[in-house]
């Protein structure tokens, strides 16, 4: 029995010590995952939490460990596997409500905004905190730092939704030819002709063979790629040490001249990250010096980089989370003493910097920042921005980009050649193929490089001038086009009467037919706000000068004198045309039927008459300019074209009238005498002088 009794006790030992040495197993693997996590190796983190996850069936272990292989994903660029592995980790149950944060990143990140938003409410709402309670929370609490991701998420998929369907006039393509499988990115200017191309990549055929455990690629070189005289650029090549390590080399910044050349070195010693600074080399003939630290004053073991600087290269603005920033990395500016030697840095400031992170700098001619950032409304990932220095010398809130500048993937490293209209930047978006919306199919995978070049619309005008009395083309006729700019050119009508001209986007123009016989026409128009190709139709019908022109609108009521509302419209053709030729003087005639007195319809012509003088008088055209005469019914009018059953050159008399057989046509012909009209009768009137100016 006792002997039995220990037997069983020795059983139960040894069942306690196998699933002890399970656990302790279990758990050796788990942290050997944790702690490649914690170095940021991620490649290598997620194989190992491969092994741990099969080596425990704790249901929550392993909505733990789902969660942390999102992580990896997500953090070396996987995106599609990062989404899947958070839907994961939900399904799996994972506890704390950070998932559906980083799900709906992820979400937006491939441009399912609908989706995404839902992710982010459902985490404002699970968060556990109420917004007035966040408000009281440290800037740097990380509860105050991701309710405000959270919120700034459900705004950018606001915004994203909007954007994408309206995008701006930037024509983007993928650089194939410079592209590779692997991670190409942060692209510099090799001088001022923009005929030189370095970027970063870690493509295999680099300095070394060894991967780096973040990514899983080869670390990081400088490669070059040069313009040929047809256009066409050539297979990068890539930089030989010293320029190139064997450690990663990340952004460069190469001046004007091409003799100087900032750079991002990040050193690694017995497979140790040492950190990354920021280092000058300098050209002498073909060859490129040993690069020299920039003494910048930062604390020790401080990582910086990205470097930015202005024309004469005596301002740099970097990228860091050197401390009193304002979350993650932020954009940090150094003014140059001497050399290698730099000032302390400053913080951009509040409105440039955020809780997330800010980098990829770039300086244009005129001090304008463009930068990349994820803190601020935007389509997803890293966006592009842009800002300048206000009057006070404060740097002003960042102007988003937009589709397809930035795409719902991270878009980064721009540089933009002198007048802003093309340049080159970074994108991973993979999936989107639309060239109008940033969506592009032609990605070679990872980070690639772009070009980008601002749409201009082909824009034009033309049109015929024409005789307004007797609507015959004028040939041979002189038409000049001003813009506001000043800058003028001139045409003459072809054999058709047509003229034609190419207008510059963002110009107002004036349109002016002078010549001899005819008043001075003048005709407005402005490219202001046109996004696509246009031709504007202006036709110009002339008026001869000395020749009665019949104002056919300018028609009246029986025995009234007060202006119908569409003869306003002709009236202020006419006051544009008098404003356009201040010398010319005007009689307006203005007639009656013949029903009633003549004394009646004497005093009835010269009140309409006087109306329309009153009106082109309050249109600013002088009084002295303007000659009104009532006719009353002395002068029919006579029929210049066929209508109906008046025939041309019909004179509609008292008597021709009353021999019309139906009252309908009567009433029509009366209507034709209740008119005003007007000729030229001068063209020698000098303004008078306002005294007031």
């Amino acid at each position: 029995m006792n002997k039995l009794l220990r037997l069983f006790l020795l059983c139960i030992f040894l069942c306690f010590l196998h699933v002890e040495v399970y656990a302790q197993k279990q758990s050796r693997s788990l942290r050997k995952a944790n702690e490649a996590f914690t170095l940021e190796k991620y490649s290598d983190a997620v194989e190992l939490y491969k092994k741990a996850y099969k080596k425990t069936k704790n249901r929550a272990v392993k909505a733990t460990i789902i969660f942390q292989q999102a992580e990896c994903f997500r953090m070396s660029s996987k995106i599609k596997r990062a989404t899947s592995y958070y839907k994961r980790a939900i399904k799996a149950k994972y506890p704390d409500v950070i998932v559906h944060l980083k799900y709906a990143d992820v979400l937006r990140m491939q441009g399912d905004f609908d989706e995404a938003n839902l992710q982010y409410t459902v985490y404002l709402q699970k968060c556990g905190m109420e917004k007035d309670e966040i408000d009281k929370l440290a800037k740097d609490d990380i509860r105050k730092v991701n309710y405000i991701k959270g919120e700034m998420g459900l705004r950018s998929c606001q915004f994203a939704l909007k954007w994408k369907d309206t995008p701006t006039r930037y024509k983007i393509e993928s650089m194939s030819v410079v592209n590779s499988r692997f991670n190409d990115f942060s692209p510099a200017f090799g001088n001022g002709e923009y005929s030189e191309l370095y970027f970063t990549s870690s493509r295999e055929g680099g300095i070394t063979n060894k991967k780096d455990a973040r990514t899983g690629e080869p670390f990081s070189d400088v490669w070059f790629s040069k313009l040929s005289k047809q256009g066409k650029w050539s297979r990068p090549v890539v930089m030989t040490e010293p320029i190139n390590t064997s450690g990663n080399e990340g952004s460069v910044y190469v001046n004007k001249r091409g003799t100087a050349m900032y750079l991002t070195q990040c050193k690694v010693e017995r497979k140790k990250d040492l950190g990354c600074g920021i280092y000058i080399s300098e050209r002498k003939g073909r060859l490129w010096g040993t690069p020299q630290l920039l003494q910048v004053k930062v604390g020790d073991n401080t990582t910086i980089g990205h470097p930015a600087l202005n024309q004469d290269e005596t301002v740099m603005i970097f990228s860091s989370d050197l401390p009193g920033g304002y979350g993650g990395k932020d954009l940090w500016i150094t003014v140059k003493q001497k050399r290698n030697t730099w000032s302390e840095p400053m913080n951009l400031g509040p409105l440039v910097n955020t809780t997330g992170d800010e980098m990829f700098p770039f300086i244009t001619e005129d001090s304008t920042i463009y930068f990349a950032s994820n803190g601020h409304v935007g389509m997803g990932g890293f966006d592009i921005y842009k800002t300048s220095k206000n009057k006070d010398g404060a740097y002003v809130s960042p102007i988003n980009l937009k589709v397809p500048i930035n795409s719902s993937a991270d878009d980064f490293g721009m540089i933009i050649e002198s007048g802003g209209e093309r340049g080159y930047l970074t994108s991973n978006r993979l999936k989107w193929e639309d060239q109008s919306t940033g969506k592009l199919k032609n990605s070679k995978g990872g980070d690639d490089i772009y070009t980008f070049e601002l749409f201009k619309p082909k824009l034009s005008v033309q049109g015929v001038v024409t005789d307004s009395k007797t609507g015959a083309i004028i040939t041979g006729i002189n038409v000049q086009l001003i813009a506001v700019n000043g800058v003028k050119s001139s045409t003459t009508t072809d054999n058709t009467g047509m003229y034609s001209f190419v207008l510059d986007e963002l110009n107002s123009y004036e349109i002016i037919v002078e010549t001899e016989g005819y008043l001075t026409k003048i005709a407005r128009e402005t490219t202001e706000g046109i996004v696509s190709d246009k031709t504007f139709i202006v036709d110009l019908s002339v008026d001869p000068i000395k020749k009665e022109i019949i104002l056919p609108l300018i028609k009246y009521d029986f025995n009234k004198f007060e202006l119908r509302p569409e003869s306003i419209v002709d009236l202020e053709k006419l006051a544009e045309a008098l404003l356009d030729n201040p010398n010319v003087i005007v009689e307006l005639k203005s007639h009656t039927d013949y029903i009633g007195s003549n004394v009646q319809n004497d005093k009835l012509s010269q009140q309409r008459a006087d109306v329309c003088v009153k009106y082109l008088v309050s249109k600013g055209i002088e009084v002295g300019r303007l000659v009104a005469k009532g006719m009353g019914e002395t002068e029919p009018f006579v029929i210049e074209e066929k209508d109906g059953r008046f025939k041309v050159g019909d004179v509609l008399t008292e008597s021709y009238i009353k021999k019309i057989r139906f009252k309908k046509n009567k009433e029509k012909a009366n209507q034709y005498n209740r008119r005003t009209s007007f000729k030229v009768v001068g063209e020698d009137y000098v303004p008078s002088i306002d005294k007031t100016k």
